[in-house]
């Protein structure tokens, strides 16, 4: 790729980035492209459509919750662990609009995002895997119980989130008990 197409790409790529975690959910690509200093027909290249544009911008969210669900795999207690991943994907998930749709979505424009997720998946089964959970306790399922707690979370104050998180992870904790 040439030097200019790549600065290019990556302008294009840090305006959508910027309008995409600022919550702007009906950022046109042409209204993309003038932000980006570039032709329509260029981020049509990087972007196909509106969708794509922001799955891609999406998919390094879910790649930072794999990352973070295999640093707590590390982790020797594993109730910790997933408790831990937890917090950090409901954090993150709350600096990132539109990731609970990500997440929640089983048709995926973009092979790639649709890759990651089932890392996502492959990892957080892992980590329930060492809990021992009632086996209807999936890595799918647990992602969609995270965007329930996304939703419930968000519905609060940001300034009372952070109390909010602990409350709601201490019900979880408490209705894996059994299992923990």
């Amino acid at each position: 790729m040439r030097s200019d197409a790549a600065r290019n790409r990556q302008r294009i790529f840090d305006e959508a980035r910027g309008a995409v975690i600022g919550g702007e959910t009906a950022l046109t690509l042409n209204e993309l492209a003038r932000r980006a200093g570039v032709g329509v027909g260029t981020v049509y290249r990087v972007f196909p459509t509106q969708r794509a544009m922001r799955e891609s911008v999406l998919e390094e969210a879910v790649r930072e919750l794999i990352d973070a669900a295999t640093v707590a795999d590390g982790y020797p207690d594993p109730a910790k662990a997933l408790i831990d991943f937890l917090r950090t994907a409901l954090l993150t998930a709350l600096a990132r609009p539109g990731l609970t749709d990500v997440l929640i979505t089983g048709s995926d424009e973009t092979d790639s995002l649709h890759r990651a997720k089932g890392e996502l998946v492959e990892v957080t089964s892992h980590l329930l895997a060492r809990i021992r959970p009632a086996p209807a306790l999936t890595g799918e399922n647990l992602l969609k119980l995270l965007c329930g707690l996304i939703h419930a979370v968000s519905e609060h104050p940001a300034e009372r989130q952070e109390v909010a998180i602990d409350n709601y992870l201490d019900i979880l904790r408490a209705g894996l008990a059994p299992t923990l």
